[in-house]
């Protein structure tokens, strides 16, 4: 009985965090560049189901179970990992020259106050020094280091990074990828950390354009409903036990 309360309560957990992931997701609709997360379960090991009543035949060497195997006994689940879907999202024109998107894998590279990251989010602006920043005023990082930008002068983008400001080169933007994505760690502000080295990417750069984000709207809230009943049935298993427990405490042992 004890077991039963513990398993439907590992499945409230995992669903909680199931729920939370997918809130994430929705909330995240429409940020540039983001990646859409998954909760991965893990079932915890199954017990196999005898029938108590029948004997165990002794023979001379050894205890033999004769008693009939019924089936196995799920012992509830919790969450593995958070695995990122780094799908490509959909691409949109902005005609802001300095709205730039990835066609591809790849990252461009930004300097923080904690050291190098990356992000797909190309929605950059130049700040009062003339250097190209994030939207968070992070440094975008070229192949000289922070990219400034000339004032006063048209910037033009090519596919492969190279910035031009008025015919006149000025850097190229940094743009990396990894051998396994599976490796970067989110860290909030749409920005990702890994202890990889990176490399340099062949992504095609598409100025005057932003990625989408890669979060399904429907499929997200089908999955939250999902999550829900699955939430509830929980709830209810675990009001089953413990009425149960109830009425053996409180009625079976007067008996």
């Amino acid at each position: 009985m004890i077991r039963g309360l513990y398993t439907s309560a590992s499945g409230l957990m995992a669903e909680m965090a199931k729920t939370d992931v997918i809130s994430n997701n929705l909330a995240n609709i429409n940020t540039s560049g983001f990646k859409k997360d998954r909760a991965i379960f893990r079932a915890f090991p199954e017990m196999n189901i005898l029938r108590i009543d029948d004997p165990v035949v002794a023979t001379p060497k050894d205890k033999i179970d004769t008693r009939p195997f019924i089936g196995v006994l799920g012992t509830g689940a919790m969450v593995d990992e958070i695995s990122t879907d780094f799908s490509r999202g959909t691409t949109e024109n902005t005609s802001n020259p300095l709205d730039l998107a990835l066609a591809g894998e790849g990252f461009f590279e930004v300097q923080t106050p904690a050291g190098i990251r990356y992000t797909r989010d190309g929605s950059f602006t130049r700040n009062e020094q003339g250097y190209l920043v994030t939207s968070d005023g992070y440094y975008v990082m070229g192949q000289n280091g922070p990219i400034q930008l000339p004032d006063g002068r048209d910037i033009s983008i090519n596919s492969r990074g190279e910035i031009f400001s008025g015919g006149n080169f000025v850097d190229r933007l940094r743009v990396v990828s990894f051998a396994n994505l599976r490796q970067l760690l989110k860290e909030g502000d749409n920005l990702y950390s890994t202890n990889q080295q990176p490399v340099l990417s062949n992504s095609e750069v598409i100025q005057g354009a932003l990625e989408k984000s890669n979060v399904n709207p429907i499929s997200e809230m089908v999955d939250l409903i999902s999550a829900f009943r699955a939430y509830e049935a929980n709830q209810k298993v675990v009001k089953a036990n413990d009425d149960t427990l109830s009425r053996a405490v409180n009625d079976i042992a007067r008996l």
